[in-house]
């Protein structure tokens, strides 16, 4: 034990410094190794701190300059966008009372087989002629039976048929709405096929901007409504809700005259002239006044009248809805088609052109919420030919009226908005 104790001692004494040198070296290399592991760290989180200070820089001068552009595009979008109706102050037309009359309901739906929107119906001859878009692209002519049966295309067209009607020969007038105007046709049909052609495309060598109804005379003669100056370049149904907003009072009715292929100004100054109708026994012409909520009679044999003037019978007024589809009983009774109810905030803001600005401007799902039509308000009503209010069809499922067709005891109505099919109710 004493010499394994002495043997330490002597180790200690040669070994000891050397070894403590070695350690205390190494202790210092690890911390001046930590140290700068420390620094390198420090160095790394700072340049991370930088270059992410950075990006979050570069990322909010980008968010600014989008929040900027998107700010100027909503400005432009919403005040500066150019668009071709500007809004026009008018008086808004009055609010309709309450009057008790006959309520009609038990609408009969029947099958279009493909085809949707029924813009106008005519009945001839124990046929149901219809104009309808097709789901396939394109509009057309329709006829079935009374019943829904024997549905057959009579023609077809490129463009959105709007209107149509029968000569005392059995042709049809047609009015067509393309993108870049319209036109008034005639066919004919044989029961096998149709022919087609152009009769008027343009009023004075302007293309015709928008026809949206089609009435013949008893002579022959082709009356068509024009339903605004501005050409439609998306369909009628768009351009109904434009001159509504914008209120031109630029619609006309024309007549055309197929023996002498005239032209000829019978009414202006129409804030859309939507509907037509026309009476043989009193040679008169019914038009509808979408944007003042009205209907004018006037002389079949009238020229270059204005709506409200001289010459010009306001027919019924203060109408519950915007009226289109017009149609006549064999009693002589005015059926009148609604295709919206009247919207109180479009009317509140008759005398402010800047908000109707504005919303001229707003994509077209947004505009129709300023429209609609509610259950349970008028899809169409009949009036006497004393202007009397005598019959009223509820809409029963939110659509609105936009073709109607009274023959016998029978009211053909074509639906619109959510509700594009045809059916029939007894009177």
């Amino acid at each position: 034990m004493v010499e394994l104790l002495l043997v330490l001692a002597i180790g200690t004494l040669v070994f000891g410094p050397a070894v403590y040198g070695w350690v205390r070296g190494w202790l210092r290399r690890a911390k001046q190794t930590n140290r700068e592991i420390a620094r390198r760290r420090a160095q790394a989180q700072a340049q991370m701190r930088a270059e992410r200070d950075a990006v979050l820089h570069r990322f909010q001068i980008v968010g600014l300059v989008l929040a900027v552009l998107m700010a100027l595009s909503l400005v432009y979008a919403l005040l500066l966008r150019p668009i071709d109706p500007r809004p026009q102050s008018y008086t808004a037309p009055a609010v309709a009372t309450e009057t008790a009359v006959r309520n009609l309901s038990g609408l009969t739906e029947l099958s279009l087989e493909g085809y949707t929107d029924p813009s106008c119906v005519r009945v001839r001859e124990g046929w149901v002629y219809l104009s309808v878009q097709s789901e396939a692209g394109g509009s057309a002519i329709l006829r079935m039976r009374e019943d829904g049966s024997s549905l057959t295309k009579v023609l077809e067209s490129e463009g959105e048929i709007t209107g149509f009607d029968f000569d005392p020969a059995g042709e049809i007038w047609f009015s067509v709405l393309t993108g870049k105007g319209g036109m008034i046709c005639r066919g004919s049909y044989d029961g096998w096929g149709a022919s087609t052609e152009k009769i008027v495309t343009q009023i004075d060598g302007e293309p015709l901007p928008c026809p949206a109804a089609v009435a013949v005379g008893a002579d022959g003669r082709v009356y068509f409504a024009n339903l605004s100056a501005s050409v439609a370049g998306d369909g009628l149904e768009n351009a109904l809700r434009t001159e509504l907003l914008a209120h031109t009072a630029t619609g006309q009715v024309y007549v055309y005259d197929p023996a002498a292929r005239t032209v000829q100004l019978v009414l202006e100054g129409v804030a859309g002239a939507a509907g037509l109708a026309f009476v043989p026994e009193e040679n008169a012409l019914y038009v509808s006044d979408f944007g003042q909520r009205c209907i004018w009679k006037v002389d079949a044999d009238a020229r270059e009248l204005t709506a409200g003037g001289r010459d010009c019978a306001l027919f019924a007024g203060a109408l519950p809805g915007y009226p289109g589809a017009l149609g006549v009983d064999d009693e002589g009774s005015l059926w009148v088609g609604y295709r919206f109810n009247r919207s109180p905030w479009l009317e509140g803001q008759a005398a402010e052109t800047f908000q109707r600005g504005v919303a001229l401007r707003l994509p077209y799902r947004m505009q129709t919420a300023l429209f609609g039509v509610e259950a349970g308000s008028p899809a169409a009503q009949e009036y006497s030919s004393a202007g009397q209010l005598l019959a009223e069809v509820p809409s029963e499922n939110g659509g609105g009226a936009a073709a109607l067709c009274p023959v016998g005891s029978r009211l053909y109505l074509g639906g619109s908005d959510d509700a594009p099919v045809l059916g029939w109710l007894l009177y």
